[in-house]
């Protein structure tokens, strides 16, 4: 009896020295966690990881009514009243609802996104400009919009249509709200601010960088504060 209990208790020990022996070579032989030492901001993400996968865009159209934007007014312009971007329409009241609006050079689609009584249907797609430009890159907001044509990730050509133009489920008269911005990232921003830190005239750039077709610059109409009665804008 005390020779089998004997024999137990060895057996019991070796079992066990055995098990922790496999137990620790198993995690020996893990890789060692990965221990983040840096937190990395999206635009240097964007820099180092996407933007070298991009288009050049070294032509830009107009985003409504390409490449001329034929009988299209601004209702809103660039940093009146604190405006961030620009107010674009082609007739008064709604008459512009489901106008189609256009990706102003190759691109691609970084969100598109109903934000619903905010800013509408929303699209930003980031554009890499020639080497030597500045920017080196921009993206642009296309906010009101009625439809949207294009879903995040996707790759766009200069020319194709992204969604129609709307009012942001009523809330205003048929516009498109659209943003130049050289730092990415932003999200879709308030809209109006004292501070422009980021963002660019949408005009004035599309003047600087339509490309050799272009022997003039951009000059849309622009509606006075006394002209602006019944057009759709975001005042």
């Amino acid at each position: 009896m005390a020779s089998r209990v004997l024999y137990l208790l060895v057996l019991g020990a070796w079992i066990a020295a055995l098990w922790l022996g496999l137990d620790y070579a198993a995690k020996e032989k893990q890789p060692p966690a990965a221990v983040p030492t840096t937190q990395v901001t999206w635009g240097d993400f964007f820099a180092a990881n996407i933007l070298p996968s991009l288009p050049v865009a070294d032509e830009f159209d107009t985003p409504l009514r390409p490449p001329d934007g034929d009988g299209v007014v601004i209702s809103l312009p660039f940093l009146e009243d604190e405006h961030l971007g620009e107010d674009w329409t082609t007739a008064k009241g709604d008459a512009a609802l489901g106008e189609p609006v256009y990706s102003v050079a190759d691109g691609w689609v970084s969100v598109a996104h109903d934000y619903e009584n905010a800013f509408g249907k929303v699209v930003f797609i980031c554009y890499r400009l020639p080497e030597g430009r500045y920017p080196p890159y921009v993206e642009m907001m296309y906010a009101q919009l009625n439809s949207l044509e294009v879903t995040s990730g996707q790759f766009v050509k200069r020319g194709q249509r992204i969604g129609t133009v709307g009012n942001a489920n009523g809330t205003y008269k048929a516009h498109l709200h659209w943003e130049v911005r050289w730092v990415v990232g932003k999200g879709v921003g308030p809209g109006f601010d004292t501070n422009r830190e980021g963002w660019l005239g949408p005009s004035e750039f599309l003047s600087a960088h339509r490309g050799d077709r272009f022997k003039s610059p951009l000059l849309p109409k622009v509606l006075d504060k006394t002209q602006r009665d019944g057009w759709g804008n975001d005042d």
